[in-house]
């Protein structure tokens, strides 16, 4: 029996809409931007039109709920990474390597979506930039930061792991992971953290 309360349409609601955010994310990076159409999004979703329409009212606003959703998923990848981090699993170079490969390998097609609705929304477009769009640039920054003990500094290195990441996705061939964290070694390197360092988190480190 269906549940009428406000309560149970409340809970539809939040599930169509969930279902037709990540029908939108399956479109747009499969396809691309010139694909996503409220409608194609609601047939994708097993969802009706008007609830697209209902939803999200327009294109842009429906881009600015699959960027928040790729920022969640990014954001969750993240935490446990710096988790790992932190209890001392992974060093800074093993978490920073593991980023750079599942971002370039499994989640490329991701990256780049997200890399460009950056753009949009630079230029106007895509929606009004969603707060949590800077929550995985703060989550890698803070992992940086449990390293450098700076959030400057650890600012300024994770511009060089954003750089990186993204001329790595840009180019012909996806480097290997090796590449990869042999690349990460020289940027850690670079800002001044040598082996020891990029192994210990900076409140374990001896005066």
């Amino acid at each position: 029996m269906t549940d009428r309360s406000p309560d149970g349409r409340r809970r539809r609601g939040a599930d169509t809409r969930r279902a037709l955010v990540r029908a939108a994310v399956d479109v747009v990076t499969a396809h691309g931007f010139d694909r996503l159409t409220l409608r194609r999004v609601a047939d994708r979703a097993g969802a009706s039109a008007a609830s697209a329409t209902y939803h999200f009212g327009t294109v842009d606003a429906l881009l600015g709920a699959v960027a928040a959703e790729l920022e969640r998923d990014a954001v969750a990848r993240l935490g446990e990474l710096t988790r790992r981090s932190r209890t001392g699993e992974l060093t800074l170079l093993d978490a920073c390597t593991a980023y750079l490969v599942d971002l370039l390998g499994a989640r490329r097609t991701e990256f780049l979506t997200m890399l460009e609705l950056r753009v949009r929304v630079a230029r106007g477009h895509g929606g009004a930039a969603d707060p949590a769009a800077a929550e995985p640039d703060a989550a890698l920054v803070d992992l940086i930061q449990d390293h450098v003990g700076n959030r400057e500094r650890a600012r300024e290195l994770f511009a060089g792991v954003f750089g990186l990441s993204a001329l790595a996705a840009f180019a012909p061939v996806t480097p290997t992971e090796p590449e990869l964290r042999a690349r990460m070694a020289r940027l850690l390197a670079g800002a001044g953290l040598g082996a020891h360092d990029a192994h210990q988190p900076q409140e374990d480190r001896l005066p």
